[in-house]
């Protein structure tokens, strides 16, 4: 087995472990405190893609309607002018990720 898809297995295994961990909690306080740390984490790295992006990149939305591909028209403080089969909306850049980059 190649060492990067055996790596690549382990990490799944940590985090379908979590989410078991998680979805056995009771207490929510902790579940609160989990949360907030979940949406700070989101804001980081949102904030950390702003840097990497400029008008006319090439995009993939991710959002609770699915996934498109779009053009950026616009960087503004928190979100991005994106145009997305000819509509342009303000996507969050949490929503964001670079055409041929994963996260």
């Amino acid at each position: 087995m190649c060492p990067a898809r055996n790596s690549s297995r382990r990490a799944m295994m940590k985090k379908e472990d979590l989410i078991i961990e998680l979805m056995t909690m009771t207490d929510i306080s902790e579940l609160r405190m989990i949360r907030s740390a979940i949406s700070d984490r989101i804001k980081e790295v949102g904030s950390a893609v702003k840097y990497e992006l400029k008008k006319g990149d090439s995009v993939i939305v991710t959002s609770s309607k699915g996934v498109e591909s779009g053009i950026i028209n616009k960087i503004n403080r928190t979100r991005a002018v994106v145009n997305l089969n000819g509509i342009q909306y303000n996507v969050p850049f949490a929503m964001i990720t670079k055409q041929g980059e994963q996260r």
